[in-house]
């Protein structure tokens, strides 16, 4: 009878998994992440850098890495693979976004030991909408998280072995993934209080031995290439200046609605209107203080639990690993822009939460006194209310729009139309040359400019160089004042740009030119000496840039525009 009823319970997972993997790659497939051919500005910046592959350059090499070489070379296998465009690019995205979903719920089953708990847990961390370009932050700890697990179950060198090819992966992935990977496996190991301190030496010297050698033969390309600390001090300096564009700052609860806000006034909705609106504003500040309470109410829960489920034994060790690494990541993702942050640390959030909620369960069924067991079932009611209150309309928003609420096999049909939608080349398939904004320089790009010649450009515009399929030179997809400054750094991109055929570069305008001039006064010089000033140009939703054209080479001009042009 226990081997029919575990049967049934697993053949239920797994069904479980199939229709959250598939509802997950729907829904995202169906509501895209950006406006410029499905993709955000900051997909493109990763995204040109992965593509400048396929025009022969590498990492550390020939351009400058922040940090992520093998997402960039993920993204130039998916387009030889799936075809050049974004559609291969969102769908791998999707389908590794939609994976760690069924791997989340996987863990957020095995922790609560209920697999409609672990169902919740997987809607819970779809409905925080990491972005495309973040799948690592979501994958790569949906599949750390049972890896250490399965150590504490069995602790073998084996399992260390597979632990140090994960790290190192999700070090290639993003730096910092590899750190706290790398962090969360030290401190497993430093926590399996039923291994000897001798044996817990071993373990330990025996992963810092494995990863080295599966990172070795990426440091000898960085040593080659540059220096390791050299590439190490870059990659962090962008770090560091990165985090300080959006620093954290704390939100708070609004209880007065502001102006304006009446959303649903002509819905006839069946909650009263100022519930919808005071959910709706605080959608920052409850999920954020959600997403710091849950992993330190595990540590407190742990602490004072000592059963451990026969079918999932060490639970102590397991909880107190999760929720460390929870509060590193969000110490480590969280920042300035909330509402697209809370998706990067969706993994352990929903996995504690079910480890939580199963806690809370048995608490009621078998608890102490009646006053503990009332109490925990109105917190946990109160918290598991005010979360759906708070996700329903962005999620009710975002249902409709993927076609999810619609009659049966709208939301096939809505995917295939997206299909179509998604054709990236020729530019006209989807967008045309009067679109103002960044798509617009990209059509001048692609029209004034020779396939095998770059554009320099300065500002923070990588989707131009990605939709006119030009390289970009000097190592630098933007180059921005603050980011890759310093003196050495001006003189490498100097003598890549010597090398290198580029008729026109791009500048900001006003102040931001001024910081240019300012902090990096050799690339400043390198465009005052080697071009012509064109002047500022409006891009026509009211952001300029400044043109320069390369002395002697313009043969035209791009349509009524009157911007120089290089191709005849």
């Amino acid at each position: 009878m226990r081997q029919r009823s575990w049967s049934r319970g697993r053949v239920g997972a797994v069904v479980a998994g199939v229709l959250l993997f598939v509802w997950s790659w729907l829904f995202r497939f169906n509501d895209l992440d950006g406006p410029v051919a499905g993709l955000t500005d900051d997909h493109y910046f990763y995204l040109v850098r992965g593509w400048q592959l396929l025009h022969g350059e590498w990492p550390d090499r020939d351009f400058v890495d922040p940090g992520a070489p093998l997402t960039f070379v993920l993204q130039a296998l998916v387009q030889v693979v799936g075809g050049r465009g974004t559609w291969s690019e969102i769908v791998f995205c999707v389908t590794a976004l939609s994976v760690a979903t069924v791997l989340t719920f996987w863990a957020a089953r095995r922790a609560s030991g209920s697999t409609a708990i672990g169902t919740l847990a997987a809607v819970f961390q779809v409905a925080l909408l990491p972005r495309y370009y973040n799948y690592p932050k979501v994958l790569v700890y949906a599949v750390v998280l049972p890896s250490l697990w399965a150590y504490v179950d069995r602790p073998t060198i084996r399992k260390l072995a597979w632990l140090a090819g994960v790290s190192v992966t999700a070090l290639l992935l993003r730096h910092d993934h590899g750190l706290f990977v790398g962090a969360a496996v030290v401190a497993t190991i430093l926590f399996q209080v039923h291994l000897a301190w001798a044996t817990r030496k071993t373990h330990l010297a025996a992963y810092v031995a494995l990863t080295v050698v599966c990172a070795a033969p990426y440091l000898a390309w960085l040593q080659v290439n540059g220096g390791v600390l050299t590439h190490i001090r870059s990659a962090n300096s962008y770090s560091q200046r990165d985090r300080e564009r959006a620093p954290l700052i704390l939100p708070e609860f609004s209880l007065s609605p502001r102006e304006g806000d009446d959303p649903i006034a002509d819905e006839g909705a069946w909650w009263h209107r100022g519930v919808f609106v005071q959910a709706t504003q605080n959608y920052e500040p409850w999920l954020f203080w959600l997403i710091v309470a849950v992993p330190l109410a595990a540590l407190a829960v742990q602490a004072g639990t000592s059963e451990s489920r026969s079918d999932w034994p060490y639970a102590r060790q397991k909880v107190l690993v999760a929720a460390l690494l929870g509060l590193v990541l969000i110490w480590g993702f969280v920042r300035g822009n909330l509402s697209v942050r809370f998706g990067d640390v969706s993994v352990t959030t929903a996995v504690l939460g079910a480890w939580l909620i199963g806690a809370a369960v048995q608490c009621v069924r078998r608890g102490g006194s009646t006053v503990m067991r009332v109490a925990t079932a109105v917190l946990t009611i109160a918290i598991l209310a005010g979360t759906l209150l708070v996700l329903l309309p962005p999620m009710r928003k975002h249902l409709d729009q993927a076609g999810m609420v619609d009659r049966r096999l709208r939301a096939v049909e809505r995917a295939q139309m997206q299909s179509a939608r998604l054709v990236t080349w020729p530019l006209e398939a989807w967008t045309s040359p009067d679109t103002p904004g960044p798509v617009r320089l990209a059509f001048y790009v692609r029209d004034c400019t020779a396939e095998d010649e770059r554009v320099f450009i300065s500002p923070y515009l990588s989707l131009v160089h990605a939709l006119a399929q030009r390289p970009f030179p000097a190592g630098h997809g933007d180059l921005r004042p603050g980011f890759y400054s310093a003196p050495a750094d001006q003189e490498l991109a100097v003598a890549r740009l010597a090398r290198q055929r580029v008729p026109l570069a791009i500048m900001p305008t006003g102040d931001d030119y001024k910081s240019v001039q300012r902090e990096m006064p050799r690339i400043d010089a390198w465009v005052r000496t080697e071009f012509d000033e064109f002047g500022d140009v409006d891009l026509g939703n009211g952001n300029r840039v400044k043109l320069f054209a390369r002395r002697g080479r313009p043969a035209g001009v791009w349509g009524d525009s009157g911007w120089p042009c290089f191709k005849s």
